[in-house]
């Protein structure tokens, strides 16, 4: 017998089907931003009545269509899907998906949502990856001949690319907070951060995940220090001021909308250097990061065709 949380979670698994019998399913298992850009946009290009989404997220009316909701059981026959589109299966859903897709021989499509790190999930053994760089290609499937690769680019960098060129307010840099990720020790983030906005008159803005305990601790010695916030809550480009990270994705945003843009650690680790080589980020006291080269095609265009072929 399962366990009723257990079943109550499962309950809320919704399976969205089109007007006619589906050749695509898109898995989606969050609905944060990069989430919303790298699936929901491609969602949106495909042909709605051959596309279904399974979700445990029906009010986010962007990344699934409109359709019939059923609850989902993992033992649901879909017998004309031959493509599935998801984040990686790491996650949850995308997870309980994978094995399906091995059993029926149907191709399983990861997209890229974001800056890749050496803590990025690994690709499994037969996933077919969209890259937003030939870079990430390469380093996602690590040689491996049983993970194949197609660049697409980043739908985030094209729409940011399409929107005005933001104009400088202030001087000021504002480093972006991580404090929140695992990449670097939380100790040795706070020393960057506090060196950095003390040394050159910076502001420090807290990730939007820094509002755990540990983090907010974290904040009152920064404080303590001499360490200015910002807290306006605006977008980087309506702030209008040069952008400074360790390894945000932030920085690449703010290069395309046209701000002054770079990357900063003291004795940087040798992945956080290929890191910056990767995205042709530059380090702070050197000229900007130069905004990312585009490809000639929407991004989530290019993955609907990828989907539909």
């Amino acid at each position: 017998m399962r366990h009723p949380a257990r079943a109550a979670s499962e309950a809320r698994i919704l399976l969205t089907l089109p007007t006619l019998e589906p050749e695509i399913l898109v898995v989606v298992d969050g609905g944060s931003a990069s989430w919303r850009l790298a699936l929901g946009r491609a969602v949106e290009r495909m042909d709605p009545h051959r596309t279904a989404v399974l979700s445990r997220l029906p009010e986010v009316s962007d990344l699934i269509p409109e359709g019939t909701h059923v609850i989902w059981n993992q033992g649901d026959s879909l017998p004309d899907v031959r493509s599935v589109l998801s984040l990686g299966s790491f996650n949850d859903l995308a997870g309980q998906v994978r094995p399906w897709c091995r059993q029926h021989d149907v191709r399983f499509v990861v997209a890229q949502h974001g800056l890749i790190t050496p803590w990025a999930p690994p690709s499994a053994d037969g996933d077919h990856f969209l890259a937003w760089s030939e870079a990430d290609a390469a380093y996602q499937s690590a040689g491996r001949s049983s993970v194949t690769t197609e660049v697409v680019g980043s739908q985030m960098l094209w729409e940011a690319a399409k929107m005005p060129t933001a104009q400088m307010r202030d001087g000021r840099p504002v480093m972006l907070g991580q404090l929140h990720g695992i990449e670097l020790g939380r100790a040795s983030e706070q020393c960057i951060y506090t060196s950095f906005c003390t040394r050159f008159a910076a502001d420090y803005r807290p990730h939007p995940n820094e509002a755990d305990v540990l983090s907010r601790a974290q904040h009152v010695i920064m404080r303590r220090a001499g360490v200015h916030f910002e807290m306006s809550g605006l977008p980087l480009a309506e702030l209008g001021r040069p952008v400074v990270s360790i390894f945000s994705t932030g920085t690449l945003e703010a290069a395309q909308r046209g701000l002054p843009a770079w990357v900063y650690h003291p004795q940087p680790p040798d992945w956080i250097r290929d890191f910056w080589s990767r995205y042709g980020l530059s380090q702070f006291g050197s000229a900007p990061t130069a905004p990312p080269v585009l490809p000639d095609v929407e991004p989530a265009t290019q993955v609907a065709r990828i989907m539909e072929e």
